[in-house]
């Protein structure tokens, strides 16, 4: 997701002016903007009389419309969008968010203040920046509303200190793509996957030909570490194991060192402690993006045995079974006492046949 900086104070306190100016200076240094806006009072950019308003009035639940200049798409949700969820629709397309109030929504911000202002209030998020009373707060820097050129060159700055920090974020656009969204099953599991591989001494997991991971369920977050570790069934390096459990084990080929990371189950109940101003789903996708990897995990030295038969390259052995007829590769296969069983035949089989006289319509 695009990073999102807010801009957040009472009404008349010149967000939208300074705000503007800060985009335009932003674009000058080629970064690609996009730009929220909530608003408290009822919006009619789509009125009475309007085509748009009449597609709405009959029905339609989306109205875009597209001329030379301008594309503008109208939506009459069942529920307000949350700022997450709107950052997610345009996060491939923008290198930043900029955002007019949401408050409560765990991201770095601007605060503006009237000039008499006192008290800095407290907000969820990383405060960057008192505006309009002279005085900072802790590391955050003072700033005025008519230096907008300041508040721009402290958000670039803000940026800047951000690469470091670029492989949990690649990493989450990577298995946001893949996954098809972003959920907080996602992002637990790209934490679980990046602290996995660190511990067990592997550093560029996706690059690298020593790393064996075994995952123990098979929802989101199993696709996160698919996703952050290269690991892949079709090579044998990724292995499901499905136990129903948000835990993975890592695997050093090269030096034997193998971990065991586990999610640790209190992790959605400290959510809601931490965020209680955000709705269930925002605060867990807050908590798991920024809590300290000792709160969520549970990490555990382990020992794992990788036979012969289960490590990547060509199969080592194969039998058909006395049965089915059906080939089985590497070991997978029961000693019958008239040969070979594949598992399915010896009595383990997940389906099962129907009565004789069913028939399949083959496709060709």
């Amino acid at each position: 997701m695009a990073p999102i900086i807010r801009f957040i104070g009472r009404s008349g306190s010149g967000k939208t002016t300074l705000l503007s100016e800060v985009v335009r200076l932003l674009l000058e240094d080629g970064l690609r903007i996009a730009v929220f806006k909530h608003a408290h009072h009822r919006v009619d950019v789509d009125r009475k009389g309007k085509d748009s308003f009449r597609f709405a009035a009959a029905g339609a639940s989306c109205v875009t419309v597209v001329s030379p200049e301008k594309v503008a798409t109208f939506e009459a949700p069942p529920q307000e969008p949350g700022l997450l969820d709107l950052a997610r629709r345009v996060s491939g397309d923008v290198d930043l968010i900029l955002a007019e109030g949401f408050h409560g929504v765990d991201t770095p911000y601007f605060l503006l203040l009237s000039a008499d202002a006192r008290d800095v209030p407290t907000e969820a998020g990383e405060l960057l920046g008192v505006i309009g009373n002279g005085t900072g707060d802790g590391d955050a820097a003072a700033l005025q509303r008519d230096n907008p050129a300041a508040v721009a060159r402290c958000v670039s700055a803000w940026l800047a200190a951000r690469q470091g920090d670029n492989e949990f974020e690649s990493a989450l656009r990577d298995a946001e793509a893949f996954h098809g969204h972003l959920c907080p099953g996602q992002v637990l599991g790209v934490r679980l996957a990046l602290l996995g591989c660190r511990a067990a001494g592997v550093d560029d997991p996706r690059h690298s030909k020593k790393l064996i991971t075994w995952v123990e369920i098979d929802r989101c977050g199993a696709d996160a570490v698919q996703t952050v570790t290269g690991c892949k069934p079709g090579r044998r390096t990724l292995k499901l194991i499905d136990y129903g459990k948000l835990a993975a084990t890592f695997l050093n080929t090269e030096t034997g060192v193998a971990v065991r990371v586990v999610a640790r189950s209190a992790s959605r109940e400290l959510a809601a402690e931490r965020f209680p101003a955000l709705e269930r789903r925002e605060a867990q996708m807050a908590a798991y993006r920024t809590l300290p990897d000792e709160d969520l995990f549970l990490l555990e030295r382990v020992e794992v045995e990788l036979g012969e038969f289960d490590k990547p390259g060509k199969p080592v052995m194969r039998v058909v079974c006395t049965v089915c007829a059906e080939e089985v590769n590497d070991n997978r296969h029961v000693d019958g006492d008239d040969g070979p069983l594949c598992r399915a035949c010896a009595g383990g089989a997940y389906y099962r046949r129907p009565a004789a006289d069913a028939k399949v319509e083959l496709p060709w």
